[in-house]
This record gives C-alpha cells, structure tokens and sequence, in this order.
C-alpha cells in the first residue's frame, strides 16, 4: 500500500470520480486537486504528529475509528454532500493553513474556495480510511510515523532517484535550483519533504502554487 494507490490507483479512481460527481466539476480538475491535496494530507498529519506526544497519540486514535469501512461504500458516500465531521477532520488535518490550503488549491484551478473546501471534505475521511486500515495491517510496533512514511514512500516511485526529481524540485523551492539531499532515515522521504514545504511560512503564494503543481505533476496530472 502506498500513496499512488490513493491517488492514481483504485482508491484514487473512485475518489476523483466522487469528487467530481459530488461537486459537479471536470473530472480533469477533480484529478489535479485529489494529486495536490493527498500528499499535503498526509505531510500535515506528520507534522502534527511530531508537535507532541499527546498529538500522535491523538491521531494515532483517530485512526483506530477510520480503519477503512469507508472503501466498502465509497461509491455511494456524500449524496447530499460532505458532512460537517468531515470538514472537521479537514480543520484538524491542516489546522490555522485550511484556509491557505482552500486559497491557494483554488487559485490553481480555477475552482471557488468552497468547492476546493468541498473535495478536500471529500477527501479526509478517505485518506484517514486509508492510514487506518494501513495501521492495521502493520505488523511492526511502529508509531503514526512509519505508517504515514511506508505510504508516501510510494510517490518516491515516480522519480529517477530521491536526487533527481523531487531533489531539483525541493533544490529550486529552498534555494533557487541549489542541490538537495532528500532525508531517507526510515522517515518520509522527498515526497513528504516537498509537500511539508507548502506549509513554510517563508515560501509566497508563488512558491506554494510551484509545489502544488510539482505534486500533481508527480503522478500525471
């Protein structure tokens, strides 16, 4: 299991199919936004993850109520639209940047603020289904952190070397084209990396809306 099957596999297919039905937008869009706003997901909960333990475990428990059910319905999910939980677990993945998230996913598509709010609504439940039945077929003691970077880890696939890709993307966000060295202990590797960099403060809009398409560019789209 890894982030491209949440993305451009399965998982991926039927989302941005419900995203688009749902929010009654061009699938191409709907396909652009569910690549963009995965990873970002996903880096977000890392980070909060790593803020304090009581924020892990917190997560950690979340995780244990979302341990993907959702997948047997996901076809028949939101008829009448997103539900207010669902935009709370947005607000608790991304925290005071869900607006900077919205703002900027917006821009870039073309689509209003609350129709991005809408996917993004769309797509928390799943990804925390995702991240809980992956936490359940964890074998290892592992904590939030290598079950979040054993699922990004498979974007990595997508570039020639964690040097290659992603280290000229991050090199031109961090210092105008400079060399970049992805950390690969075992955590999250250049993937996580780049999406954790849409939520520098130091990075503009411009930069923000570079990584945004650097992480669609990722998988097609």
């Amino acid at each position: 299991m890894n982030i491209t099957d949440l993305i451009t596999g399965g998982i991926g297919s039927k989302a941005i199919s419900l995203v688009a039905k749902t929010l009654n937008i061009d699938e191409s869009k709907a396909k652009w936004v569910v690549a963009a706003a995965v990873p970002l997901m996903i880096a977000a909960l890392n980070y909060n993850s790593k803020k304090s333990k009581e924020k892990e475990e917190g997560i950690n428990k979340a995780l244990e109520k979302h341990n993907g059910g959702i997948f047997d319905q996901i076809g028949n999910l939101f008829g009448n639209g997103p539900s207010e939980d669902d935009n709370k677990i947005v607000n608790h993945m991304f925290g005071s940047n869900t607006e900077v998230v919205k703002d900027n996913l917006a821009a870039k598509t073309g689509l209003s603020a609350d129709k991005i709010g809408g996917a993004l609504a769309i797509l928390a439940p799943i990804v925390m289904g995702y991240l809980g039945k992956q936490k359940q077929q964890e074998s290892s003691s592992g904590g939030i952190g290598d079950i979040l970077g054993s699922v990004l880890g498979g974007g990595q696939s997508n570039s020639s070397a964690e040097g290659g890709i992603l280290g000229s993307i991050l090199g031109s966000v961090l210092g105008g084209g400079g060399s970049y060295q992805s950390s690969s202990q075992g955590d999250l590797g250049g993937l996580a990396d780049l999406a954790g960099e849409f939520f520098n403060k130091g990075n503009d809009n411009s930069k923000k809306g570079f990584i945004l398409d650097s992480l669609a560019g990722m998988f097609g789209r």
